[in-house]
């Protein structure tokens, strides 16, 4: 491990997640195949051009979310950038609707540029995860930004990674 990624850790992570379960979470937005970055920034661009074109947005703040989802194909996903909506309704072409049922989350932090996004993923899958006697749903994990989402080069940016989680196992492998 390097200097750059342990400052990052210690600096740049909420190594202790917050637990909470949120609701039916209904979103629509773009969607592709893959976590090619250059592809998620044309895709963010292409969002944010049409992003107005969606109704029933339930908040019309600057609140985005970046949803990955397995596509059933070995380790492929689906990357899909979106907002939240009141209901279901008539989609702009191009945009498509996903429902995530209400579910626990393991809630962290990622603050600095997006570039170091994977230091945070390894800490949360190779170290947290595997200490916290859980287990990671089949479900959706996203990423929400907000107001303290400056850019994803900015340093003083900060959002946050839903992962999901099951309950504390009591399991202690013992008879």
């Amino acid at each position: 491990m390097d200097e750059v990624r342990l400052r990052h850790l210690h600096n740049g992570v909420a190594l202790d997640p917050v637990i909470i379960t949120k609701g039916r979470l209904q979103l629509v937005g773009m969607e592709i195949r893959g976590l090619n970055s250059y592809v998620i920034g044309k895709l963010w661009d292409s969002f944010r051009q049409h992003v107005s074109e969606i109704d029933r947005r339930r908040d019309h703040e600057s609140i985005y979310y970046a949803l990955i989802e397995l596509t059933g194909n070995k380790w492929e996903v689906f990357y899909t950038t979106c907002v939240e909506v009141v209901e279901e309704g008539k989609l702009p072409e191009g945009m498509v609707y996903k429902v995530l049922p209400s579910t626990t989350y393991a809630v962290f932090s990622h603050k600095g540029a997006v570039a170091r996004i994977q230091d945070t993923f390894e800490y949360i899958y190779s170290s947290w995860l595997p200490k916290s006697g859980r287990t990671r749903l089949n479900q959706p994990e996203f990423a929400r930004y907000d107001h303290r989402y400056p850019g994803s080069k900015n340093e003083d940016s900060e959002f946050d990674i839903y992962i999901p989680v099951g309950p504390i196992s009591n399991y202690s492998g013992e008879e």
